[in-house]
């Protein structure tokens, strides 16, 4: 931007200054001429006078040695009866031609110019003065005057163009604070501000992104107070639901529904801590998507013993680490695999693999199920062909998003439902934690009923 003002200010200047420059120095040129030729005009005025009335050829001689263009054999005299006195530079046909038009004029001779004059003399007879004008003469001051010119012409683009690059430069400062003032708030650092400078348009956008992250963060702790404050609210439920499970008779059941009880509180705990941490304090999260799949096929693959499904899950590939936390892609597996054991029978066969590709991992779910209506309305937020919320694939499809990564669903080989989470792949200059691997598990059992926590869409 900046050197794009320069450059146009640089064209601009240059035709303006060529636009004037050309004209001025073709009238300098003119000028010196004019000023040389009236010079060689009083020169022969002068020998004229002397012409007109003298009679003998020295006196017209030394009138034109006395004066310094006849010294230097520039002046000279065509008399009818003495003829020529002094350096001529002319043919006798163009005297003739000038005697008898009785019109002065000039003539292009060698090294210059020749001014003609013709002079009236007694008894009818016409003398022709001549003055020679040197080329020299016709461009007296004609170099210097075009050098001042040129000299004018360069400073006149050099200051234009500087003052050009120093309002391009402020543009471009201004520019460059509000560009990086965005580039902040979309990173997460909502207290970035911009000090508005620059012109008054661009003062006027720095002002109005400063009101919009003023705004955004109104909102956004609104939203987080609203979030903590409905999290906070189940705790009441939740501690019903503590109290009615602790009531159940001792044995297997009471602690199964105790520990999801567990997981539960632990869910709404970390809702509550995460709306109220601050973005930009938010870490940077890193998991090994191996370990991720390998606890939540181990979990869903003993609850699809239990009800006798035909159930495949290949070995992940060691090595995989993505840019996600271990609880948020266990949260979309489950998401995933929950929604094969929500709306299949149970004899619909499923088949989970993870498969590493240049541009990213990618875990598939498949099912023998009925599969999906309407593929695209499935990834649809709050859309959903059965009965559920609508919301757990577009956990899925977000997390993918948030990873660089994508999601599709269609029709697997299995003749049901296919779905494909590819998330991207973490740096590997950055260490990635160590695996949580069966945390889930422990929250919630290795075997398990239909206890209703996989039922999410």
């Amino acid at each position: 931007m900046r050197r794009s003002y320069v450059r146009v200010a640089l064209a601009v200047t240059t035709l303006v200054a060529l636009a004037f420059v050309i004209p001025l120095a073709l009238l300098v040129q003119t000028a010196a001429q004019d000023r040389a030729m009236r010079e060689a005009e009083r020169q022969a005025l002068g020998l004229s006078a002397v012409v007109v009335v003298a009679k003998d050829r020295d006196l017209v001689r030394n009138s034109i040695e006395s004066t310094q263009a006849g010294h230097e054999g520039r002046l000279a005299a065509h008399l009818p009866a003495m003829g020529t006195i002094g350096t001529s530079r002319v043919d006798a046909g163009i005297v003739l031609q000038v005697r008898q038009q009785q019109s002065a004029g000039t003539v292009e001779v060698d090294g210059g110019r020749a001014y003609l004059r013709p002079v009236a003399l007694p008894e009818g007879l016409i003398a022709v003065i001549e003055v020679y004008v040197p080329t020299a003469s016709l461009r007296s001051g004609v170099a210097l005057a075009w050098l001042v010119l040129i000299a004018e012409a360069i400073v006149l683009v050099g200051v234009s163009t500087f003052l050009a690059d120093r309002l391009a430069a402020r543009v471009v400062r201004a520019t460059g604070d509000l560009a990086r003032t965005a580039a902040s708030l979309g990173g997460g650092s909502l207290h970035a501000r911009v000090q508005p400078s620059g012109p008054r348009e661009i003062e006027e956008v720095g002002g109005a992104l400063n009101v919009l992250a003023e705004r955004f963060v109104e909102l956004l702790a609104t939203e987080r107070a609203l979030a903590a404050n409905l999290s906070h609210r189940l705790r009441v439920p939740l501690t019903a639901l503590r109290l009615n499970t602790e009531a159940l008779p001792a044995g297997a059941d009471r602690d199964r529904q105790l520990r999801v009880v567990d997981r539960l509180e632990n869910e709404i705990n970390a809702v509550i801590v995460e709306a109220a941490r601050p973005l930009a304090a938010r870490p940077r999260l890193r998991c090994d998507l191996g370990a991720v799949v390998a606890d939540r096929t181990e979990f869903w693959g003993a609850l699809a013993e239990d009800q006798g499904r035909p159930w495949q899950a290949d070995p992940p590939p060691e090595g995989i680490t993505v840019p996600a936390a271990f609880s948020v892609v266990a949260e979309a597996l489950d998401v995933l695999l929950g929604n094969v054991f929500h709306h299949t029978p149970e004899t619909a066969a499923c088949r989970v693999s993870v498969q590493r590709g240049p541009d990213g991992a990618s875990v598939t779910v498949e099912d023998a199920g009925p599969g999906f209506r309407d593929p695209e309305a499935a990834v649809s937020r709050g859309a959903s062909d059965a009965d559920s919320t609508g919301l757990g694939l577009d956990i899925a499809r977000r997390l993918a998003a948030d990873t660089g990564g994508r999601f599709a669903v269609g029709r697997g080989e299995l003749g049901g439902a296919r779905v494909v989470l590819t998330l991207g792949l973490a740096a590997e200059d950055v260490p990635a934690p160590a695996p949580r691997r069966g945390l889930w598990s422990r929250l919630t059992g290795a075997r398990s009923g239909g206890s209703g926590a996989h039922a999410r869409r």
